[in-house]
């Protein structure tokens, strides 16, 4: 009976459900910081009542952290706009996700928030599943790469402050086991 067990567990699909893999807000020291780690700081940041692990950050700014990617995964934040700077009122801000490999950049995501009209956290999504696995190439094989994951914010009408919340890769168990398997062997 408990074979029959086994073999029952060993049939049942794979739990699906997203786990945290990598959490940018841990691994923010990692990062290369522009303009300067100074225009940065790791906080609990409410927002419209809610509080996440954050990233604060005045703009333009930018952080790009090197890792490798994680099969079927995901990019995912909420981002939010923090007030004005040297008291001038909020601005539009401009939040975008891109990986590059020294060679070229792709943007994932673009996301603009108005002052007034977005006054809560804004969620981000961005596949990264074109970055680890298998590919149909004898010579591209994105899981020896290290991937530069871009975060960019940006201030189109001058500067702002901006906040990146709870931003990390998520992808399922399995891709977990194996990322961390991978990681361990570089």
């Amino acid at each position: 009976m408990a074979a029959l067990g086994c073999v029952v567990a060993a049939c049942a699909p794979a739990d699906p459900s997203p786990i945290r893999i990598v959490s940018l807000v841990r691994d923010f020291r990692d990062a290369e910081a522009r303009p300067s780690p100074a225009a940065f700081e790791v906080a609990d940041v409410s927002i419209a009542g809610r509080s996440e692990p954050a990233i604060r950050t005045i703009a333009p700014s930018r952080l790009v952290f090197v890792l490798p990617v994680p099969r079927r995964s995901t990019f995912t934040a909420r981002v939010a706009i923090d007030g004005g700077m040297n008291g001038m009122s909020p601005q539009p801000l401009r939040f975008r996700v891109g990986v590059s490999d020294d060679r070229i950049y792709e943007q994932l995501a673009d996301v603009l928030l108005t002052p007034g009209i977005h006054t809560g956290w804004t969620d981000v999504r961005a596949s990264l599943s074109a970055y680890a696995g298998w590919q149909w190439s004898l010579f591209y094989r994105p899981e020896r790469q290290a991937w530069r994951l871009v975060l960019s914010t940006d201030a189109p009408a001058g500067a702002g402050r901006g906040v990146w919340g709870a931003p990390g890769i998520d992808a399922d168990r399995a891709a977990a086991r194996e990322y961390i398997a991978r990681v361990k062997a570089r």
